[in-house]
């Protein structure tokens, strides 16, 4: 737990000073969440992040520790955007220290519709196979991901929800190696879903807490539930921000610390 609280500490320090927040991997809940601070207009927009992971995970077969950086670039223009990323880690895995690429993301949500109160969109994701599947850094598998997501605003707080669907695009009775990778990991076919309230407490801070998971479904697999805490600080052009997840089941991870930060222009 000291481990991880210093690798928690060194990537804050990274951050300090830098400038749409990158969230890992293949979280539906957080774009849902990100896509609360868009604006609908029809200036086009691009914005670059970075996103720094550290993680400790022990699971019935491996233990150890995972530190990762995921560039990112996004663009906007009115109810669309995209976004890509590329994540970079090194894994400590039963002692046996790996560097290398993870699975590369692109995803992209439109606005479907838009009230005062709120707004409701769709989104797809892939994720291509860049990383290694047989070290622990990628799936192996090219994944898609659809999902639905909702962001409904009450003065000073903003409710999120989402749910989504992700499959890997092989025959899964010849391919069935359970959940993985073991840097962020999920089925191999799953039903994903997320739940989140963020509170403005004032001057560009905002607070606020998440559970998301996945489901296994069509083949065998593990339920996972992730519990985060989230504190973010910033404006329209520059938002910074820090997350404290644990994982509540499934094993995905005992702790992991995510600081995201990211420049729009």
């Amino acid at each position: 737990m000291m481990g991880m609280a210093r690798q928690v500490v060194v990537a804050g320090i990274a951050l300090a000073g830098l400038t749409t927040p990158a969230f890992a991997d293949h979280d539906h809940a957080g774009m849902a969440m990100s896509s609360s601070g868009t604006d609908v207009g029809s200036t086009s927009a691009v914005a670059v992040g970075m996103s720094f992971v550290a993680a400790q995970f022990d699971t019935m077969y491996y233990a150890g520790s995972y530190q990762g950086v995921v560039p990112s670039v996004s663009w906007s223009r009115g109810a669309w955007s995209a976004s890509a990323s590329l994540s970079m880690y090194h894994l400590d895995e039963n002692g046996l220290g790996v560097y290398g690429l993870g699975d590369s993301m692109v995803h992209g949500h439109v606005d479907v519709l838009g009230v005062p109160w709120g707004r409701v969109g769709v989104a797809a994701m892939i994720m291509v196979p860049s990383a290694n599947g047989q070290n622990g850094l990628g799936m192996g598998h090219l994944m898609v991901m659809p999902s639905a997501w909702t962001v409904a605003t009450l003065h000073a707080v903003t409710l999120s929800a989402s749910a989504g669907f992700s499959r890997a695009l092989v025959d899964l009775a010849d391919h069935v190696h359970g959940i993985w990778p073991l840097v962020d990991p999920m089925n191999m076919s799953e039903i994903t879903w997320s739940g989140g309230a963020d509170v403005g407490v004032g001057r560009g801070v905002h607070a606020g807490g998440r559970l998301f998971g996945g489901y296994p479904i069509g083949a065998p697999g593990i339920d996972r539930v992730i519990a985060a805490a989230r504190v973010s600080w910033g404006g329209s052009r520059v938002l910074t921000g820090g997350e404290l997840q644990a994982g509540l089941a499934g094993d995905p991870f005992t702790i992991r610390g995510v600081v995201d930060t990211a420049l729009r222009f």
